[in-house]
């Protein structure tokens, strides 16, 4: 026996057509004129009146209802501005600000980075709070990728050094952008031999130019950490060549040691620890300068530019014409 039709309620010879649009409900009066009445906050099926299965996709996906997307759901939605850096998060009314619960008699003239191990917790929610809200504006991960770029040299020649110091100032100035009171703490951990344990439950999803990448570490199973004595014999060195070598040596064992996130060029600066440990080993250099003054890195031409930005070697000599000290 052939299968019977189903009927679709419709007169005979007019069965509907898979592709015919859905016929258009009238208009209620409310559709322009402030809200239109809500539907049931409940589901009711209907049973006796299943649905026809004829809705057509949208223009644009991503904001289906122009109802309530307006111009946003059409097939060329407005063009997206995104705001300045420095007005991407919201700030309080200046007498509802909060300040920070301890700032040293600092003048505030340079931003003082310090032990991480010296900080309040005040001061380490203020560094964990602007990470985050410069993550979530998507600033962070095109900044990641920019060491994610061999384009640039910066690693395994005397561009090391002063490349990073560029870019810790630039990371610096993204995190005061949300947060003024925030400089870069440093992570001693020749000195420490462990792990800052405030930051061992912070591991931020940063979107980067390959996708989104979560942090993780791999903390002791790779490597150890160099010791004091590794850093004492590094600033032994009286040249700018031999040091450069020397603590770059450090620098890389400090990666390995935490690996997972740490471990790979592009993915490292995603890890709060990284900035930490780029700030040591600048501590580290800005020390061995005082100490040995005139021995600079030997770099000319294009090499000497510390791109992609437009300081040069001799820009990054100075920390404090940069902007910042150690304490």
């Amino acid at each position: 026996m052939p299968a019977r039709r189903r009927s679709t309620g419709r007169p005979d010879g007019d069965q509907g057509h898979p592709h015919k649009p859905p016929r258009k409900k009238k208009t209620d009066d409310h559709d322009h004129d402030g809200h239109k009445p809500h539907d049931p906050p409940y589901h009711d099926p209907d049973y006796d009146h299943p649905p026809e299965h004829e809705y057509e996709p949208p223009d644009n996906p991503r904001y289906p209802d122009p109802r309530i997307y307006g111009r946003y759901a059409s097939k060329r939605p407005p063009r997206y501005v995104p705001h300045p850096i420095e007005h991407a998060c919201f700030k309080p009314r200046k007498e509802d600000y909060k300040p920070p619960t301890t700032c040293n008699g600092d003048s505030g003239e340079l931003c003082v980075r310090k032990d991480h191990r010296t900080l309040t917790v005040d001061e380490q929610n203020r560094l964990l709070n602007a990470f985050t809200q410069i993550n979530a504006m998507n600033a962070l991960g095109p900044f990641v990728d920019i060491h994610g770029n061999a384009i640039h040299q910066m690693h395994g020649n005397p561009r090391f050094l002063p490349w990073h110091r560029v870019y810790l100032v630039r990371m610096e100035e993204l995190l005061m952008a949300v947060d003024p009171t925030v400089c870069l703490p440093y992570w001693k951990s020749s000195e420490e031999q462990a792990f800052p344990s405030w930051l061992l439950g912070f591991t931020p999803t940063v979107n980067l130019n390959g996708g989104p990448h979560t942090v993780t570490r791999n903390i002791g199973v790779f490597a150890v950490l160099p010791n004091a004595a590794a850093v004492a014999a590094a600033m032994a060195n009286g040249t700018f060549n031999s040091f450069g070598g020397a603590v770059e040596g450090i620098h890389d064992s400090g990666h390995v040691w935490v690996d997972g996130s740490m471990g790979g060029f592009a993915t490292a600066p995603c890890d709060p620890v990284f900035w930490m440990h780029h700030a040591e080993i600048d501590r580290i250099w800005a020390e061995w300068q005082e100490a040995n003054p005139g021995q600079n890195p030997p770099l000319a031409g294009a090499a000497a530019t510390m791109d992609p930005w437009t300081e040069t070697e001799a820009d990054t000599r100075d920390i404090e014409a940069m902007g910042y000290t150690y304490a």
